[in-house]
């Protein structure tokens, strides 16, 4: 195997011909099974490791290559860095044909384990009963028992222990989603400040009353930690388990998390980062590349000072606020209702003034303000940088377009797929923008997916 695509699968070479192995790293000598051919290239999973690379390390979880949670358990993590700053640097240059920026060291992990601090669980059909678990790559009607998950918190897998019995001694049903029939679907578990705050969550189909069988009773007996249970209703087809009609049954519904030198509410069904220590750098990576610098104190600046910042695409505010320490004022354009409101406690719970959300589509919000018939918040009327922070999608074209028109001197690109901020950096490049440096943060150690952060500058005018 010669390298790495993206996704994760190996790659060999016949000639100019390539083919994509699952479970192949790079150095590998393998026999494989072809499983799909094309003109110009083929897909095959391993069959028979012949010579075994030696960049491969011996996989943690005795789940590994059935879950299909974590392709890369199986390849040194020095090489899971340098092949994801080479995804970056590939996306940039081959998707937006960018040149002349600087690829910035990416940023790892000291220790590459345990940093999930949200999971959501599979509930299906086992031998003795309800598993609690997750599904296998590529199987939607099927849940494996899980022993063992190295990138989880251990109380998150103590959790699923805890609620897997509890399933047996009711005799709920677990969802069959083939037939559509049954009455336990998932289990969330998420926690904060490193295990100190756990927040579970048990999504069924309507008419299930689990505080009526001893859930709380059993979770607040065994969980110091808990502070809260929750249980949300999934009447449809569709694999949801977020963005629910949810009931609180005990404590809060949410969690309180420290991040970045300040303090985050995190409802059950927010987004936030699922790697808090990582999520750290990020922020303070990304004020950084606003021209803000944050001191260890976490001291708000002067309101005199700094610039105006905005945060598109702010969800509960977590980027907006860590800039918002330093910056003279901060709008965050959201359009999710409930995250607006969690950002604005959000602001309240860290003292801070002088930032200001407004709930709405970007895409909206921007082309209402350039033609004056929506109004922002005074101060923050025009932005001295934009932070933006979108989908796995990208922007979409008109967005590119208004913040082109918008002129601002600086862009920070927050990207969770660097192949679509490559187009979008390229679109930016006819409003006279130039890409600095981008620097890939590992955000997902031990899969193939890559944050970066790239600094757009706006060129002088004639």
């Amino acid at each position: 195997m010669t390298g790495l695509a993206f996704g994760g699968k190996g790659i060999g070479r016949v000639g100019d011909f390539v083919v994509f192995v699952t479970g192949a790293v790079p150095g590998d000598v393998a026999r494989v099974q072809l499983n799909k051919v094309k003109k110009r290239y083929a897909e095959a999973r391993l069959e028979q490791l012949l010579v075994p690379s030696p960049r491969r390390v011996a996989p943690r979880c005795p789940s590994f290559g059935t879950c299909g949670g974590c392709s890369w358990q199986n390849l040194d993590y020095q090489v899971q860095l340098r092949y994801k700053a080479q995804q970056v640097r590939e996306s940039l240059e081959h998707l937006g044909g960018l040149r002349d920026f600087e690829l910035r060291p990416i940023l790892g992990m000291a220790s590459p384990w345990r940093y999930r601090n949200r999971v959501d669980f599979a509930v299906g059909e086992g031998g003795e009963g309800p598993v609690v678990g997750f599904r296998p790559s590529g199987r939607w009607d099927t849940v494996i028992p899980l022993t063992e998950c190295h990138l989880l918190h251990p109380l998150m897998e103590k959790v699923r222990g805890t609620i897997e019995e509890w399933l047996r001694e009711t005799d709920l049903q677990p969802w069959n989603p083939r037939t559509h029939t049954g009455e336990v679907r998932h289990l969330v578990v998420r926690t904060a400040k490193a295990g100190a705050e756990l927040l579970v969550s048990l999504v069924t189909a309507p008419g299930v009353r689990p505080e009526e069988l001893g859930l709380v009773e059993r979770l607040r007996e065994t969980y110091p930690q808990l502070v809260g249970v929750t249980h949300a209703v999934n009447p449809g087809r569709a694999e949801l388990s977020t963005g629910l009609e949810t009931t609180t049954l005990w404590g809060r519904p949410f969690l309180l998390e420290q991040v970045a030198g300040i303090t985050l509410k995190i409802s059950v069904n927010a987004f936030f980062q699922t790697n808090t220590l990582m999520a750290h750098a990020l922020y303070e990576l990304a004020a950084q590349e606003a021209g803000l610098s944050l001191s260890p104190s976490g001291c708000l600046g002067s309101p005199d000072e700094g610039p105006v910042i905005w945060d598109l695409y702010s969800g509960v505010g977590s980027i907006g606020l860590v800039l918002a320490r330093k910056a003279r004022g901060v709008l965050g354009i959201e359009a999710t209702p409930s995250a607006v409101r969690d950002a604005e406690e959000n602001a309240l719970l860290n003292s801070l003034t002088n930032v200001r959300f407004v709930q709405g589509d970007v895409r909206r919000v921007l082309r209402e303000a350039a033609e004056g018939r929506r109004s922002l918040p005074q101060g923050l009327e025009r932005p001295d940088a934009i932070v933006v922070d979108p989908p796995r999608a990208g922007l979409h074209r008109r967005v590119v377009d208004r913040i082109g028109e918008l002129g601002t001197p600086r862009i920070v690109y927050v990207s969770c797929n660097p192949s679509t901020m490559a187009p979008n950096v390229a679109q930016l490049q006819q409003y006279g923008y130039r890409i600095e440096r981008v620097t890939p943060v590992d955000m997902f150690p031990h899969t193939p997916h890559v944050e970066c952060v790239g600094l757009l500058t706006k060129k002088a005018g004639p």
